[in-house]
């Protein structure tokens, strides 16, 4: 959710970028031409073109690292062209580059940049290069730091649009972006997918016998179990009330049940009531098979989910067309 918000972030801003560049530089370059000054103009032109196809590349790609590099490029360029004249432009690409790479990578671009254009020969002959220095390693300061809070406070904001606020489990919204991404890998590689369904047995009566507040602390406790004993990438949603959601990747198909069933054994040995009794969990799982979509793979989950709760619960039933048999309780 952090990377989409950044890239949402980014390619806004390279859309201004580009509309900056086509009403901001297009005069320089009509002034060079009128003045015969052809290779700063052609420059210019460049420039210009460069960003305009690569930003459209990058809305494509989803990759603004490249228009960071080729806006330093050619902003060295045209100052090895130009002269001191064309200085000015070195400020608004320290910052432009703050907004299009990481800050860490942006610092190092910046810090490459002006060392080399300090090195050019006669260039600060009329301005002084202790205030070059100066100036420019004030705003890539202030950019970084700009820069760093403005990631800390995405990062943030992508972490409340996709937490359940009293689990911390991953919410719905994160659920139905995932669902799309995991059904859009498993047709372009074939991939193993599972899709599990988790639903607290007789949770109602956990609720109505030591109150909402331990019914809290039982879902909370279910979330940290189960994200303990599950790999770095399997991710654990709330669906709604005591029901969960798994999606689990690149599992062999030999491993599939004896993992969800291990899941489940551990849940049940390490999830109790202040009384000490054990709390179970249900399960209904889908394989992934072509032609799957989310409505789909969710009803087939959910009819496994059913069967579960008809034999009786604290069992694993998969999907008929994954071709499992159905794991009873011990």
């Amino acid at each position: 959710m952090f990377k989409q918000l950044q890239e949402k972030h980014q390619l806004s801003f390279l859309l201004i970028l580009s509309i900056v560049s086509v009403f901001g530089i297009t005069p320089f370059i009509i002034i060079r031409f009128i003045e015969n000054n052809i290779v700063a103009a052609l420059i210019d032109l460049a420039i210009v073109s460069g960003i305009l196809t690569l930003v459209g590349y990058a809305h494509y790609t989803k990759k603004p690292r490249v228009i960071a590099l080729l806006v330093n490029i050619g902003v060295i360029a045209i100052i090895i062209t130009n002269g001191i004249n064309s200085m000015l432009w070195v400020y608004p690409v320290v910052a432009v580059t703050f907004f299009l790479v990481k800050p860490i990578e942006a610092l190092i671009l910046t810090l490459s940049n002006v060392a080399i254009i300090a090195s050019i020969p006669n260039l600060f002959d009329v301005m002084p290069l202790n205030s070059y220095f100066t100036t420019n390693l004030m705003l890539a300061a202030c950019a970084f730091v700009y820069a760093s809070f403005g990631n800390k406070q995405l990062a943030l904001l992508a972490e409340l649009n996709s937490t359940d606020p009293l689990t911390g489990a991953l919410n719905r919204r994160a659920l139905n972006d995932d669902t799309l991404a995991a059904i859009s890998r498993a047709e372009r590689y074939n991939s193993t997918y599972l899709l599990a369904l988790l639903d607290l047995d007789f949770f109602k009566k956990v609720n109505d016998e030591f109150g909402h507040a331990e019914g809290d602390r039982v879902l909370k406790q279910l979330v940290s179990i189960t994200n303990s004993h599950i790999r770095e990438s399997d991710k654990l949603y709330r669906f709604g009330g005591e029901e969960f959601v798994l999606i689990i990747p690149e599992i062999p198909p030999k491993e599939q049940v004896s993992f969800i069933n291990k899941l489940r054994e551990t849940i049940k040995n390490e999830l109790k009531t202040p009384a000490g009794n054990s709390v179970t969990v249900s399960f209904g799982v889908a394989a992934w098979v072509p032609g799957t979509t989310v409505a789909s793979w969710f009803k087939r989950a959910d009819d496994a989910m059913y069967q579960a709760k008809e034999q009786g619960r604290d069992c694993a039933v998969f999907s008929k067309d994954s071709n499992f048999e159905i794991s009873k309780p011990n």
